[in-house]
């Protein structure tokens, strides 16, 4: 079974899936493809001022695990949030204001800006260490900056980060770039602590349904046991 810690399921969140109808095709889609467990993460955006509190995260997670099970869809959903980096991201998971992957107080979903890289990153990644939340990057191969140099990525994991790259990105959907660099990033399983994710949006274009075929494809590059480490077991870690 597979356990997807990034994906945007909740329905009328952000850029997630319009309504509940639509979460509900998109959960049984994961469940069709092995998915058992989802952890749902709406965005954080600074530069957009989107908040996600944790509070208003767990109200939404739960309604939809109720909605869910009310459809007989055996779907697990945890709640997440997708941060961005910005002023304000220690403080905010420190205090609670953010929730952590699972909301289990260990791992939180930092993503990178597409373009460039922030000037304090790896300070903010060290202060959250400091204070017992590790960091899982978000999608690191479609940064701009890492797709051309990989040294960003190796110094995040230097600092315990777990780098997540994403279903379409090893499928090619994001373009060559995108899965030349997921390639990359796969040849250092052996030393970088890895996830595979669905960062899934919508039943089409960002399928819930994919993990499968990326941990096939993962799995040309990093062998059946570690892909399979990469879909189960170090997720399933991150939010219990």
């Amino acid at each position: 079974m597979f356990v997807d810690i990034h994906n945007h399921l909740l329905p009328g969140v952000d850029d997630g899936p319009k309504d509940l109808t639509t979460a509900h095709l998109m959960a049984k889609l994961a469940v069709k493809g092995g998915t058992e467990i989802m952890a749902a993460t709406p965005h954080r955006a600074y530069s957009q001022r989107r908040d996600a509190p944790r509070d208003w995260v767990i109200e939404h997670t739960m309604s939809l695990q109720q909605s869910l099970r009310s459809a007989g869809i055996r779907l697990t959903v945890v709640p997440g949030v997708e941060i961005q980096f910005g002023p304000n991201v220690v403080s905010d998971l420190v205090t609670g204001h953010l929730c952590t992957l699972g909301d289990a107080g260990k791992w939180a979903l930092i993503e990178p800006p597409f373009d460039g890289l922030p000037e304090n990153g790896l300070e903010i990644i060290d202060e959250l260490s400091q204070a017992g939340i590790g960091v899982v990057l978000a999608h690191p191969e479609r940064n701009s900056i890492i797709q051309r140099d990989l040294t960003f990525a190796g110094e995040c994991v230097q600092r315990g980060c777990i780098l997540q790259v994403t279903t379409g990105s090893i499928l090619g959907d994001f373009g060559p770039n995108a899965r030349r660099t997921a390639e990359a990033i796969l040849t250092h399983h052996a030393e970088w602590p890895l996830v595979i994710a669905s960062d899934s949006h919508d039943p089409i274009h960002r399928r819930t349904n994919l993990m499968a075929a990326a941990r096939n494809t993962a799995a040309r590059i990093t062998g059946n046991e570690a892909a399979e480490v990469m879909v189960n077991a170090r997720p399933r870690s991150l939010i219990s």
